[in-house]
């Protein structure tokens, strides 16, 4: 047994080194001086603007976009959280907008081997070497890496950091020390922070693996549901800031996300073949995980935690793929995910379990390993090979970031007045960063618009096929994200002012006008003509419309949230609170009674 001052030498070391890792991983991305836009990317770039220049005056809460998203006041802050995007907009003000992104993506890539390294350490009760595999091979999984760093699917990527965390907290709940419960509702909580979708498939696991437990108990334990409902209760109470918005302006109130079913299948030999490439992809589990999930039935210790995790990483990534038939369950709740794939993280996670008590148990045969010596290579030649296949991993990103003749010609470059374009792909530098937000974003840019407008002219049907054709075939989009207004129905060139949350018109009309504006609206969205709230009405396109009396005028077009927001967030703070305060003061009391 190490005594506690050689634990925590060991422990600070993987930490530094973790540290260390991190910067090594995106200093040859950081160097080029380049990002490779692509997909998700202008989505959450432009969350991340809006909310850098609402800092810059002074607003420290966004909640439409007023000067991103072509400042068409959509929610997108509203509905999808973005507390752990705030560090990215906070590093513009020291760093250039290409390397705030890298060290963000540092920080992400550091947090979550962290997490992963200190769960398992708990979880196997202080297994350093065996801790540092699972976060190694959790972290730097091709698919977890396609999630961050190759794909720019920002709020998974955040969202895995927190994964591991949520399983430890549920192994105690259910099977280890319940008096842990708060492992599971703090792990719930900051996923629910990141990507509200990961605590779904999140949730259907955990039910999946509690129904096992039940099948597999002969008298269920009582004392440990209660205590699982108790944590779930403190995940809504800490969870209040992201749920009120959705209560108070989404559910019910005619607004919807684009494209709702299944789409992007893949097949299982593209799962097969993707793993052997070990590239991050979308399809790619990498060939230590791969490894595990094909010959895992032959080595893992059937009578143990072991034999659900396999089996649920094989059913996962049957799932994932094309051999369950999706297409007979679109419509129900299971087709809120979209893409499938999304299950291989779960994958990713229960075979990283297997595989790291699986070598650790080889390293234990071997007499070198039993040394002090043995063991310091042991964790030094790990990190070099894994680092070696992150690097080969992202190869495919790193050609796309490579100084030549044919990427120079895919820099981004600057619309011309009045040309419209959506951003597919293209390479961004800090001189041309601001370029990208007059595009249309390629996913994201009419989430959050009143259904109404979406199911016009078969957008949702051809969103998944052709975007451009989507955009361009709805008129209603289309003149929405075009920032068409319309003065008593002919076409304006009227344009606002832009601010943090908030749109103001100077208005000077000869006769009482009517007015359409390209700015959708939620239940708090608020009218105020000269100083005063007026009402407004729908317009055929489901944007702001009002008549305005003739004369001079100032109009202001702001979100103001609900009290209930701000009551929440002040209820989960005085909650995080005591919660770490009860965490605090239970440590004590067990350091005492030890």
């Amino acid at each position: 047994m190490l005594n506690k001052k050689n634990n925590l030498m060991i422990n600070c070391s993987i930490v530094l080194l973790f540290l260390l890792s991190a910067m090594l991983m995106v200093s040859p991305l950081m160097t080029t001086g380049r990002i490779a836009a692509q997909v998700d990317w202008l989505f959450h770039a432009s969350r991340v603007e809006q909310i850098y220049r609402n800092l810059k005056e002074g607003s420290l809460f966004t909640y439409i976009a007023t000067s991103t998203f072509q400042g068409t006041g959509v929610g997108s802050f509203l509905f999808y959280p973005v507390v752990f995007i705030y560090p990215w907009a906070l590093l513009r003000f020291v760093l250039a907008p290409v390397q705030a992104y890298y060290v963000w993506v540092a920080g992400v890539l550091f947090l979550t081997m962290l997490i992963s390294y200190f769960s398992m350490l708990s979880f196997s009760k202080n297994a350093h070497v065996r801790s540092l595999l699972f976060a190694l091979l959790y972290t730097l999984a091709p698919y977890h890496l396609y999630l961050g760093p190759a794909s720019f699917v920002i709020g998974e990527f955040v969202a895995t950091a927190f994964i591991p965390l949520v399983f430890l907290g549920f192994y105690q709940v259910i099977w280890g020390q319940r008096s842990k419960w708060y492992l599971l509702s703090i792990g719930m909580t900051l996923l629910l922070y990141s990507h509200m979708l990961s605590v779904l498939l999140t949730s259907e696991i955990l039910a999946g693996l509690l129904l096992w437990t039940l099948f597999k108990q002969k008298k269920p334990a009582w004392s440990r549901l209660v205590t699982l409902c108790v944590s779930a209760l403190v995940v809504l109470i800490l969870g209040m800031p992201i749920l009120i918005p959705l209560l108070t302006d989404y559910v019910g109130q005619g607004v919807t996300a684009t494209y709702p079913g299944v789409g992007m299948l893949q097949t299982l030999g593209e799962v097969v073949v993707a793993s052997f490439s070990n590239l991050a992809t979308s399809s790619s589990l990498g060939l230590v995980l791969l490894f595990v999930l094909l010959s895992g039935w032959k080595w893992i210790k059937k009578a143990s935690y072991e034999l659900p995790l396999y089996i649920a990483a094989v059913f996962l990534t049957l799932l994932s793929t094309s051999v369950f038939p999706w297409k007979y369950f679109n419509g129900t709740f299971l087709t809120v995910l979209q893409l499938p794939y999304r299950y291989l993280i779960y994958v990713v996670l229960f075979t990283a379990i297997l595989a790291a008590r699986g070598i650790e148990t080889f390293f234990l045969r071997q007499k070198w390993y039993l040394t002090r010596k043995g063991r310091v290579a042991t964790i030094f030649s790990l990190l070099i090979v894994m680092l070696l296949g992150y690097f080969g991993s992202i190869s495919n990103l790193t050609d796309r970031l490579a100084a030549t003749e044919k990427n120079k010609a895919t820099v981004l470059k600057k619309l011309a007045p009045g040309e419209q374009k959506i951003l597919y792909a293209g390479l961004l530098n800090n001189k041309n960063y601001q370029y990208q937000f007059d595009y249309w974003a390629q996913t994201g840019e009419v989430d959050y618009f009143p259904t109404k407008t979406l199911k016009k002219d078969h957008f949702l049907e051809y969103i998944v096929m052709d975007w451009e054709k989507a955009y361009r075939t709805n008129k209603d989009v289309y003149s929405i994200i075009s920032n068409e207004t319309y003065v008593d129905g002919k076409r304006s060139s009227l344009r606002p002012s832009a601010h943090a949350n908030r749109f103001d018109y100077t208005l000077d009309l000869a006769k009482q006008t009517t007015l359409d504006l390209p700015i959708v609206h939620y239940r708090h969205t608020v009218v105020m003509l000269d100083g005063q709230k007026v009402s407004y009405q729908n317009s055929k396109r489901q944007t702001i419309a009002l008549q305005v009396p003739k004369g001079k005028h100032q109009l202001t077009i702001s979100y103001q949230p609900s009290r209930w927001f701000f009551l929440g967030g002040k209820v989960a703070l005085v909650s995080w609170c005591l919660l770490f305060g009860w965490i605090l003061w239970d440590l004590i009391r067990q350091k005492k009674i030890q």
